[in-house]
């Protein structure tokens, strides 16, 4: 991507972004759980693809994407304000996933390590019937030696 176009889905992103924070009263986006995680401009820059993340349960992000397309036109007027084009980008707005994704795998995570830890706490280091940690060699031998 050039320079110019990374430059444009800066000022789009910050700018809807801005908009959602203070000046769109709409009851179904809510500022706190909505955010833009991307926006993506074709290379004729008339379109423009704006990936939103919403924190919340499925109908949460029916609700504020719904409004969100339902206000396009007024986020669109603002970045026509914004940037300095021939045509303004008409606005396409998509559900980020990815982001919702990243945040089950570190809670995932999260339960793994604390079930880990629990785990250790429970059973003390050097108990009988424990497996050697990758690396370690049973016995307290050491695999690499003669090589």
């Amino acid at each position: 991507m050039t320079r110019r176009r990374e430059r444009i889905c800066s000022t789009i992103r910050r700018t809807i972004a801005e908009a959602i924070l203070s000046k769109v009263a709409d009851p179904r986006i809510d500022p706190a759980r909505t955010s833009i995680t991307n926006v993506e401009i074709a290379e004729d820059l008339l379109a423009a693809k704006v990936y939103i993340s919403v924190l919340g349960d499925e109908a949460a992000q029916r609700r504020t994407m719904e409004a969100m397309r339902h206000a396009a036109g007024y986020f669109q007027e603002l970045v026509g304000r914004q940037i300095q084009l021939r045509y303004t980008p008409s606005l396409e707005f998509h559900t980020d996933t990815q982001f919702k994704k990243t945040l089950e795998t570190l809670e995932a995570i999260q339960r793994v390590s604390e079930e880990l830890a629990r785990k250790g706490q429970s059973g003390g280091a050097g108990g009988k019937g424990e497996t050697p940690s990758p690396g370690e060699s049973p016995a307290g031998t050491d695999d690499h030696e003669g090589r």
